[in-house]
């Protein structure tokens, strides 16, 4: 669970930094960062999992790196939806008027597109939105990366502790 909260700190560390820098990612640009993220928690995690008892079960690598994993995307939600309420407040308007003159350029009425858009397009729908994919992507990753820690590193685990 440390390793989630570190690598949590340090993505919304690294997110802080950019915003005051000027240069803060658009919403979805910064996805990269969480699917590195979503594959090192759990490759972490199941590794001190296996050095610390080389005969832990594929159930156990995977309840222990999805525990992480999901530790790392609640507190990822939580930030986004205060990060884009409380600090990057103009994000999303510049999304929805971007998107409001193209709709009128299509022959759509303001008012109604703008309506539709600021629904959609608000912190709240982003963090969660962001939340239920991260959590989706996470229980894949974590599969994927318990085989491979099952298949491969246990192995080399097993030989290490042999010698």
């Amino acid at each position: 669970m440390r390793i989630a909260f570190i690598i949590a700190s340090l993505s919304m560390g690294l997110r802080m930094v950019l915003f005051s820098t000027g240069h803060a990612p658009e919403p979805p640009f910064y996805m990269p960062a969480h699917l590195f993220a979503l594959v090192l928690i759990p490759f972490l995690v199941g590794r001190a999992e296996l050095l610390a008892s080389p005969e832990a079960s594929i159930m156990q690598l995977f309840r222990e790196g999805l525990r992480a994993s999901a530790l790392y995307v609640l507190l990822t939600g939580f930030f986004l939806y205060a990060f884009y309420t409380w600090m990057d407040v103009t994000s999303f308007p510049v999304h929805v008027n971007a998107l409001v003159d193209q709709a009128v350029l299509a022959g759509k009425d303001e008012a109604d597109a703008r309506a539709r858009f600021s629904e959609f397009f608000s912190p709240f729908n982003y963090a969660s939105l962001s939340f239920f994919l991260m959590l989706l992507l996470a229980a894949f990753n974590t599969l994927l990366v318990t085989v491979l820690l099952h298949k491969v590193v246990r192995p080399l685990v097993r030989t290490r502790q042999a010698m």
